[in-house]
């Protein structure tokens, strides 16, 4: 069974904070369905600087130090997040969508999915309404922090999903906070890139293929996203 969210419409433009603001910006929105203070939140943000976000387990790996030192020199100070997943570049060309619910979770697993759904179903019909042929949910194998709820255009990753669930002060429900971080701008090499580095970085062998990516400004260069982006926003304001 799916959950039941209350929602009211609600309406942002795109900001422009640094990374750490922009990560404490959703921090604030999910914490805020936490504390009643609402049932609905969004938010649209893209950085003004750049860094690596990762989880803080990451921290812990051996040469973490060094590789953390390697990557400021490079211009990609390290930032922290309280999800899981791999090293995720954030940068201005990067746009990062943030979704809250205040939700009542009636099933076990099934409003993971849902969430999932609730966030890349209107983003694909918003891509659709763009002009891109046949954009669809799915893994994109060789891509960094892959996940089954990508937003794929073909079967290359051009959003990032993630999600986390918190109690709601005083009651039995659920806040969700569902995030994508959709590549605009520069290639997919230039990120991934990055994400190598670290890993080369720390002696992990695994590496990440620009191929496992697409940019939306590789699909439609001549969009003005920034101008459209209000139509995904509403979309996402509408109950599923």
């Amino acid at each position: 069974m799916t959950p039941a969210c209350s929602l009211e419409r609600d309406s942002q433009t795109l900001h422009r904070p640094s990374v750490a603001e922009g990560l404490a910006l959703e921090e604030a929105l999910l914490e805020s369905i936490c504390h009643g203070e609402g049932d609905f939140g969004l938010v649209a943000w893209s950085p003004q600087d750049r860094a690596l976000v990762m989880p803080r387990r990451h921290e812990r790996l051996e040469g973490f130090p060094e590789a953390r030192a390697a990557l400021a020199a490079q211009g990609w100070p390290i930032q922290f997040r309280s999800t899981g997943g791999t090293p995720v570049p954030q940068c201005p060309a990067v746009i990062n969508v943030a979704l809250a619910l205040r939700c009542r979770v009636t099933g076990s697993a099934a409003h993971l999915e849902w969430g999932y759904r609730r966030l890349g179903m209107p983003w694909c019909d918003w891509l659709s309404e763009l002009g891109v042929t046949a954009p669809n949910l799915g893994e994109a194998p060789g891509a960094y922090c892959d996940g089954r709820f990508n937003v794929r255009i073909g079967e290359r990753k051009l959003v990032g999903t993630a999600q986390r669930w918190r109690r709601v002060r005083g009651c039995r429900d659920m806040a969700m906070l569902a995030h994508g971080a959709m590549q605009v701008g520069e290639t997919p090499e230039t990120l991934v890139g990055v994400v190598n580095a670290f890993q080369a970085a720390i002696g992990d062998p695994e590496r990440f293929s620009p191929a496992s990516h697409i940019a939306l400004g590789q699909l439609l260069p001549e969009a003005r996203v920034e101008a459209a982006l209000p139509g995904l926003l509403a979309r996402l304001a509408e109950d599923a």
